[in-house]
């Protein structure tokens, strides 16, 4: 104890007297003294390579935070700047930050004696930063007055979160729903009966720990297969993500539940449009393949077709520019 106390007491000289010096010369007279009285105290057994450690993490440069972001900085942006940090409206924000403190995510933090839990909006805010911007941990804990492990419990806390809410927005369309979807296509694409459209979309990952080679996609990188349901207005009605970059969009969605889902949403005269990957099904349509010997009718089916199913691809883009994690998740472990 008595070594480790010596120890501490002169890597503390040590700093204290180069910050008193105002000069390169001092710092080597109080750099030599320094050096002086380890050689003193070293016969007691003072290991000085512990010194040295001491003094490297005391020189690191201090963490610097942004203090009140959330309460003073936030407040004051215009609505077109929050929604240009933050990938949402300043409303829907607020709404689920209030979703998420009646949540029993947020409610099991509550309740522990001495422990202040972060507030939801900052807990919404962090999260919304991270997946919009692509951010570090380090970068979330310093915007957001945060540990470093404060900020990866926050961000696997709104994941989890979001996931149990996940069913109240990515759902089977009512029968309205499905009507407006069928009339806005008979109208715009003159294309009856067409409920949405289905594709598939790759997220970039790191290199897996293990069985990395059947993450490579046919494009020769690693990823996450992501395969989405979404109507005219491209909103999800379905998503499925996590199969290895390497499988192929018909065999997703054979073993997906999609399949059965988009069987029971469709009535007689209904269908979901996909690209040539996919079966054609009673409930799934996809284009004429081209040998070089489509007629001229067929040619305008699957130009029709073509165009109805650019909701889709709108809906994958607008969906990685807003959350721009997904343009490449930093991923080694896949349990989560």
């Amino acid at each position: 104890m008595a070594n480790s106390n010596a120890i501490i007491v002169l890597a503390l000289q040590a700093m204290n007297s180069s910050e008193d010096s105002g000069d390169e010369d001092g710092e080597d007279k109080h750099y030599n003294e320094f050096l002086s009285c380890v050689a003193d105290v070293n016969d007691d057994g003072v290991d000085f390579s512990q010194v040295v450690q001491i003094v490297n993490l005391v020189e690191q440069e201090p963490i610097v935070k942004i203090k009140k972001y959330v309460d003073l900085i936030v407040p004051a942006y215009s609505d077109e700047t929050f929604t240009s940090h933050f990938r949402l409206r300043r409303s829907i924000a607020g709404q689920l930050a209030k979703t998420f403190q009646e949540s029993e995510n947020f409610q099991s933090l509550l309740g522990h004696g001495g422990f202040e839990a972060v507030s939801p909006e900052k807990h919404i805010l962090a999260y919304l930063w991270f997946v919009g911007h692509n951010s570090s941990f380090r970068d979330i804990s310093d915007r957001f007055d945060l540990s470093l492990s404060g900020a990866q419990s926050v961000v696997t806390r709104i994941t989890n979160f979001i996931i149990s809410i996940g069913s109240q927005f990515i759902h089977v369309p009512t029968y309205e729903e499905k009507e407006s979807t069928k009339m806005h296509y008979l109208r715009e694409k003159q294309v009856p009966g067409v409920l949405g459209s289905i594709d598939g979309s790759h997220i970039r990952i790191d290199k897996p720990n293990v069985d990395s080679d059947t993450y490579v996609n046919r494009k020769r990188y690693f990823s996450i297969h992501l395969q989405g349901v979404v109507n005219e207005k491209r909103k999800f009605i379905d998503v499925v993500i996590g199969w290895p970059g390497s499988v192929h969009d018909a065999r997703v969605f054979q073993n997906s539940n999609t399949k059965d889902l988009i069987a029971n949403m469709c009535n007689a005269g209904e269908y979901v449009l996909g690209d040539s990957a996919y079966p054609c099904l009673p409930y799934i349509i996809t284009p004429y393949k081209d040998y070089g010997n489509l007629t001229r009718a067929q040619k305008q089916f699957n130009t029709a077709l073509s165009s109805c199913r650019v909701s889709v691809e709108h809906a994958f883009g607008i969906l990685k520019q807003r959350f721009r994690i997904l343009y490449f998740m930093r991923l080694r472990s896949l349990k989560k």
